[in-house]
């Protein structure tokens, strides 16, 4: 996206640059048709002579007149042109941008409410491990409690509780992941 946004900022220097060079180019014929047009015949020519040399002076004026109000078209073109540019590139990446705005809204819902159950209108926070946790600590408790030290020292009991650790880490893990539809 960064890469056509720098061809699209390049494509926009080099135009306005073009105009630039146009409308300077204009700038230095008026000047030139201003100096010619402010030029004095000097009273030792002919009447005739001067009408002549005014006649082509006028006519070549004309002429530069005629090429620098077509170059203004021209140059009007080109800027109309770079505006809807620029206009259509703007909205392409405004609608791109406006995709991802709501596409990370989204994941932050998700992220937001993803150890969250509802107890009634209330949201409340649950670490699924911890309730796991606290679980494996009660049947231990309750083993204790009740003198049964054979099932405690077991493996399968060290075993079960890795086994009900190893359940809850892996079923977080795939709540976190899964998409919502």
């Amino acid at each position: 996206m960064s890469e056509m946004n720098n061809e699209i900022k390049d494509d926009t220097h080099g135009r306005i640059e073009s105009f630039d060079q146009s409308v300077r180019s204009l700038e230095r014929r008026l000047r030139a048709v201003e100096r010619r047009l402010s030029i004095e015949v000097p009273p030792e020519d002919s009447a005739l002579d001067s009408f002549d040399n005014t006649e082509k002076l006028l006519q070549q004026t004309r002429t530069e007149i005629s090429a620098v109000v077509e170059e203004f078209g021209s140059l009007k073109t080109g800027v109309d042109d770079l505006k809807e540019t620029v206009q259509e590139s703007l909205r392409a990446d405004m609608d791109k941008m406006s995709e991802m705005i709501l596409q990370l809204e989204s994941r932050l819902e998700r992220v937001e409410n993803q150890n969250k159950i509802t107890i009634g209108s209330i949201k409340v926070p649950v670490e699924l491990s911890g309730v796991v946790g606290a679980g494996v600590l009660l049947v231990t408790g309750t083993l204790i409690f009740a003198d049964r030290w054979d099932i405690i020292r077991s493996p399968y009991f060290s075993f079960g509780i890795a086994g009900v650790l190893a359940a809850a880490v892996l079923s977080k893990f795939y709540l976190a992941n899964k998409t919502k539809d």
